[in-house]
């Protein structure tokens, strides 16, 4: 899974490279972050086992060394352009799933969600924008768990569930300078699945950031999503969020 994420993101940008020789009016950026996440909610993908809480918070992921890398790509010609964001992450905990019975299991979520939209500055004035996205989103799950304890029937099994869908989505996302200075806020809200493959989805994403040179720029924020998937083959409801910082690079 995390091979064929890392193919998927160095295809992206491969094929925003050739776009340098298109036009001078032609804008890229590209902001390759750092994402502390934590993971709350269940997580169930072994019918007829019943969903299992899973619950990791961002300072647990910290302690834990439990990390998440995104890259958000744009080219953008005037009003127009088109937006590229991947993410992957590996999140893991131990469960208590039935003390009663000193049942327990290890869990291992890794998550990669790449999303393609076309986005508008509905405004724009000076170095403050504000864009309106549509566009899909890409969902691949893969959970593990395995077992310990029990009544004998799920000691030491280790049971794999994987599932993955494409949800529509639509928001808005703004850069915006504070007054002079060199520092501004960047983030976004979208939203998206709308029953098509997820019951709903949202995601939250709001950063402070400073412009050292024209090129280049440094942020620090927050980013949270929530989803809500049930199908035969995976029952995903969760919330995962944390801290993220961020070096964007403008040409």
């Amino acid at each position: 899974m995390e091979s064929r994420s890392v193919r998927t993101l160095a295809v992206a940008v491969c094929l925003l490279i050739p776009t340098l020789g298109w036009s001078d009016d032609w804008k890229f950026r590209l902001t390759p972050f750092i994402w502390l996440a934590g993971l709350q909610g269940d997580v169930g993908a072994f019918p007829p086992l019943p969903s299992a809480p899973v619950d990791v918070s961002p300072s647990d992921a910290l302690n834990d060394t439990e990390t998440a890398f995104f890259l958000i790509a744009e080219a953008r010609k005037n009003r127009h352009g088109f937006y590229l964001d991947t993410v992957y992450s590996d999140v893991r905990s131990d469960l208590d799933l039935i003390p009663e019975f000193d049942l327990t299991a290890n869990s291992i979520t890794k998550s990669t969600m790449i999303s393609a939209a076309y986005e508008y500055a509905w405004l724009q004035k000076g170095d403050a924008v504000i864009d309106v996205l549509v566009g899909a989103r890409y969902w691949n799950i893969d959970s593990t768990f395995s077992f310990s304890g029990g009544l004998g029937a799920l000691d030491g099994r280790t049971l794999k569930g994987e599932d993955s869908w494409v949800d529509p989505m639509a928001g808005v996302k703004a850069r915006v300078p504070f007054g002079q200075s060199k520092f501004y806020f960047a983030g976004g809200l979208v939203i998206g699945g709308f029953g098509v493959g997820s019951d709903m989805f949202y995601e939250l994403n709001t950063n402070v950031g400073y412009q050292w040179n024209k090129s280049i720029g440094t942020t620090v924020g927050y980013r949270t999503f929530g989803v809500d998937y049930e199908e035969p083959a995976l029952q995903y409801d969760v919330e995962q969020s944390g801290w993220q910082l961020g070096l964007t690079w403008s040409f």
